[in-house]
């Protein structure tokens, strides 16, 4: 289950302009090497499998992600309670093709066993959600071959409305938050969009064949704002 956090929004800190060149090049020796890994850059490789960002969702592990994202990082488990959990991965200052960003994956869960968890973790920390946070960066190395079964893209840019249907296309579905908030869904690129008036988004990836489970997430937060 996707946690609150990867539906945050950030606040603005540079200039959206340069963030949605349409060409990107690199400099690289005597010549050039185009760009791969921007946000828009999304392809489908299968059912199972969305490239982005230099990652295959759904197959790549965190220790793959450590390599390319080259960032400090935090590590959690989340308790809900439900007693389900999820396991993710914060990455606070990543720089790809010089766009500023943070990015949070959600890793596989399966097989964890939550006593050592647990026995492991730092202080608990209770979220407004009503789940529990626990810190597990003491446990970073054995967690890294754990998949990626969503990448969240938090830019520290702002992009209007129009640059993001450039890039983008138009969306399948949109649903209203509220008042200045929406979620614009691609079902056949893996990818729902946060957009919100004042300036601030969200992008979040998944395999196809996992959409609706994502979507759920939007319906459900949707549904908790207007209670």
């Amino acid at each position: 289950m996707f946690k609150p956090i990867t539906l945050l929004i950030v606040t603005i800190i540079f200039a959206a302009g340069y963030w949605f060149y349409s060409n990107i090049t690199t400099p690289q020796g005597d010549g050039s090497r185009r760009v791969t890994n921007l946000p828009w850059q999304i392809i489908v490789k299968d059912p199972q499998t969305l490239h982005v960002f230099d990652l295959d969702i759904g197959q790549a592990t965190l220790g793959q992600a450590v390599d390319v994202l080259k960032s400090e990082y935090e590590l959690a488990w989340f308790e809900k309670d439900d007693k389900s959990i999820s396991l993710e991965a914060y990455f606070l200052r990543v720089s790809l093709s010089g766009l500023r960003a943070r990015i949070v994956l959600e890793l596989d869960t399966e097989g964890l066993d939550i006593a050592y968890l647990k026995k492991n973790s730092g202080k608990p920390e209770v979220l407004s959600s009503r789940s529990i946070k626990y810190p597990l960066d003491d446990l970073a190395q054995i967690m890294n071959d754990r998949t990626i079964n969503s990448l969240t893209y938090i830019p520290k840019s702002s992009v209007d409305a129009e640059l993001l249907n450039s890039r983008f296309g138009q969306p399948e579905e949109v649903l209203p938050l509220d008042d200045n908030t929406e979620f614009w869904l691609y079902p056949q690129k893996g990818l729902v969009m946060t957009i919100n008036k004042k300036g601030k988004e969200a992008f979040q990836y998944i395999p196809v064949s996992d959409f609706e489970r994502l979507k759920k997430t939007v319906l459900v937060t949707i549904e908790k704002s207007k209670q």
